[in-house]
């Protein structure tokens, strides 16, 4: 285990703990190091976590680049609606790293709430 996933480890399993029980709809969350290594997994048994973290790492390089060659800033949020239910991640710094935290949702949660609750757990993760 490297010393990012030593650090990180115990505040992510805590904020995905409390994001998971507190947001309402949410079938897994997922916290991973950006460049798409798991740190904890919260959910669905029927989901790979380290697949779906190193997906989700793509995810945000993507957003990234995209976001600067755009010159629209740093990425935050990144969302795919289906029809069944919505994924979305929340790009971040925690203990000066940066993270990605997935939450996958039914539908009848709204992005809002999402937003809300992901803002607060890297509020969670930054006060470990």
């Amino acid at each position: 285990m490297s010393n990012l996933h030593t650090l990180l480890s115990e505040p992510a399993r805590r904020a995905a703990q409390t994001l998971f029980a507190e947001l309402g709809g949410a079938r897994s969350v997922l916290v991973a190091t950006a460049d798409g290594f798991e740190l904890t997994h919260v959910g669905e048994a029927g989901i790979d976590p380290a697949r779906l973290a190193a997906i989700v790492g793509s995810f945000s390089a993507l957003g990234d680049v995209a976001s600067r060659e755009t010159r629209i800033g740093t990425p935050r949020y990144l969302v795919i609606e289906s029809s069944e239910g919505r994924l979305a991640v929340r790009c971040m710094q925690a203990l000066g790293q940066s993270i990605v935290v997935l939450v996958l949702t039914d539908r009848s949660v709204t992005l809002g709430l999402v937003w809300n609750c992901l803002a607060e757990t890297e509020r969670l993760m930054n006060a470990a």
